[in-house]
């Protein structure tokens, strides 16, 4: 939470140092492995001269006293009698807790020397304990939040090739369902550092070593086979002698909305869509590929074998919008509108839903071979547009003829009603 979790209490819990940091760091995590089988904190970012926080990820509680999934309250209490906390926040629903311990005490010559701060205001130190119930869930967190702002380079990098990495792991998209809803447009691929890692072309070793500098993390993340930088193209002189200068990927104008917000908000983002690409560009690097999104599909399907997920998803993603058009534009599109009472209208279409869609029967409507379902579960649009067309009349009157019938029924529902209930007064 970046060290604001208490601002509403009024503690002051200022950016540290790294060698509070570090100090903190380690000790709080000596404690934590007292309790837990597993305790570590996702590599930082290189580069960094303060931290706000202290970020340290847990799983395999060794005593029901810290686990959150027993009881959360307590399992927070535990953990602030164990860090001697001076407050501590646990949210419902919330994986994080947040203690805030007392800053270290800073003897006054390594304050003096800019090691730490000699003010006599009581100053906190943010931890967020992140409890992960299972470890592979605390293995991923570990691989995903490492190094900071990588896997926002990473992951702009090959969104294009319709791949996308979350929380829970690998992830490809079907191109034709991405246009309308992303989210439902996810085929799952793994979650193995290790699989990811060589599907992207990208070094494990060096993935759990620190970054010592930021150049050496831009050109780790660089070097994934998925990295391209489009050309610098001269201006394009258009006739009447207008010259339009033609942009190229990674500019600020081709970012998504929340690329172009971390841009604000990430300042090694911000350098690496700022600086790093386009000294790369001048260069000439990276500036040919030869991967395509439907080459890309093709690997994954066979490497990771969700082919039969990805048609399965797309043919049923397919068949409801095929479903949706068979209904407001080829059914209701086929019924006239001018002229036509509303309700005489709507029961038609409710009646060509029913036999067509429903695949019901109407008594005195009988429908075509050519409008039913095929084997392959769509329907002729053509043929459907067709026979409604032509039917629409004797449909309303069936229609219409029904709901006459449906409200009948249900008076005679409501007064065997009211007599029951006064036979039993």
């Amino acid at each position: 939470m970046g060290g604001h979790a208490f601002r509403k209490l009024a503690l002051s819990t200022p950016r540290m140092p790294p060698n509070i940091y570090l100090l903190v760091l380690t000790q709080t995590r000596d404690l934590l492995l007292r309790h837990y089988h597993h305790a570590e904190s996702p590599l930082e970012a290189p580069g960094k001269e303060s931290y706000g926080d202290i970020d340290i990820l847990v799983t395999g509680p060794r005593t029901p006293a810290f686990d959150p999934t027993i009881n959360r309250v307590e399992a927070g209490k535990s953990l602030a009698s164990l860090l001697t906390s001076h407050a501590h926040i646990t949210e419902k629903g919330n994986p994080t807790l947040n203690f805030a311990i007392p800053y270290p005490a800073v003897p006054t010559e390594l304050a003096k020397d800019g090691l730490g701060d000699e003010s006599e205001e009581a100053k906190y130190i943010q931890v967020d304990i992140h409890y992960l119930p299972t470890l592979p869930q605390f293995q991923w967190e570990l691989f995903h939040s490492a190094h900071g702002d990588l896997w926002n380079m990473l992951g702009s990098t090959i969104r294009p090739f319709g791949l996308t990495v979350n929380d829970k792991g690998l992830y490809i998209r079907i191109e034709e369902i991405e246009k309308l809803d992303r989210g439902k447009a996810k085929v799952f691929l793994t979650s193995s550092p290790t699989e990811i890692l060589n599907f992207l072309g990208l070094d494990e070793k060096t993935w759990w070593k620190m970054f010592q500098a930021k150049e050496d993390m831009f050109e780790y993340a660089a070097g994934c086979r998925f990295f391209w930088i489009k050309p610098k193209v001269d201006e394009q002189v258009l006739e009447g002698g207008a010259a339009v200068p033609e942009g190229g990927e990674g500019e600020k104008e081709d970012l998504k909305r929340s690329d172009r917000k971390r841009v604000t908000q990430r300042p090694i983002f911000a350098e690496w869509i700022e600086d790093f690409i386009p000294r790369c560009r001048e260069s000439g690097q990276y500036a040919s590929l030869t991967l395509t999104r439907e080459g890309i599909r093709l690997e994954a399907y066979e490497r990771f074998g969700v082919q039969q997920e990805y048609e399965d998803k797309l043919r049923e993603w397919t068949l409801i919008r095929h479903k949706d058009e068979l209904w407001r534009v080829t059914i209701k599109g086929a019924i006239p509108e001018d002229g036509v009472d509303p309700q005489f209208r709507s029961a038609a279409a409710r009646v060509f839903k029913g036999i067509i869609i429903e695949g019901g029967q109407v008594e005195g409507l009988v429908a075509p071979a050519a409008v039913k379902v095929q084997e392959d579960g769509f329907w002729d649009l053509d043929a459907v547009r067709e026979w409604v067309a032509v039917s629409w009349g004797e449909a309303g009157k069936v229609g219409l003829k029904l709901l006459q019938e449906k409200s009948i029924e249900k008076q005679r529902e409501k007064e065997a009603k009211a007599k029951a209930s006064m036979a039993a007064a």
